[in-house]
């Protein structure tokens, strides 16, 4: 989806994708959750597949919004893009280490449960809206000028 700051004059319409993208992450998001907490005996079939298609999914949501912020020099880029590049290399190495067998499933789910969730909740509740706020009255602003 093109976001690009520059060719949109409607504010609402150049953040879209983050609304976007951020419900096609929830869906993923509860196939991981449902799948670890029924694999209580053994993995469910699907959890390695939903794992890369939502890493695959945060990673190009991640660039997206990246790309956004360099369209805007958005101040916190910085800091925003660490979170977002230590959240997906611990994501990554997880499921790594799962495929190698070096973790268990109940490791997973404490990650993927206790810390993942509860950080990526945090962060769309905080970082991803200030960074649309910021991105819709810089635009609306650039239109003004």
């Amino acid at each position: 989806m093109n976001h690009d700051a520059n060719q949109s004059s409607d504010p609402d319409r150049a953040v879209a994708f983050m609304s976007h993208d951020h419900e096609e992450a929830r869906h993923l998001l509860e196939r991981i959750v449902e799948s670890l907490a029924s694999s209580t005996g053994g993995e469910s079939p699907d959890l390695r597949k939903d794992l890369r298609d939502f890493i695959e999914h945060t990673r190009a949501h991640f660039n997206r919004e990246e790309s956004l912020m360099r369209e805007i020099d958005f101040p916190p880029l910085p800091v925003h893009k660490q979170e977002h590049d230590a959240r997906l290399e611990e994501l990554v190495s997880c499921l790594d280490d799962l495929d190698a067998g070096a973790v268990s499933l109940d490791e997973v789910r404490e990650l993927f449960m206790g810390r993942f969730l509860p950080w990526y909740r945090r962060h769309c509740a905080t970082m991803d809206v200030a960074t649309e706020k910021f991105a819709k009255a810089h635009i609306e602003t650039k239109d003004d000028g």
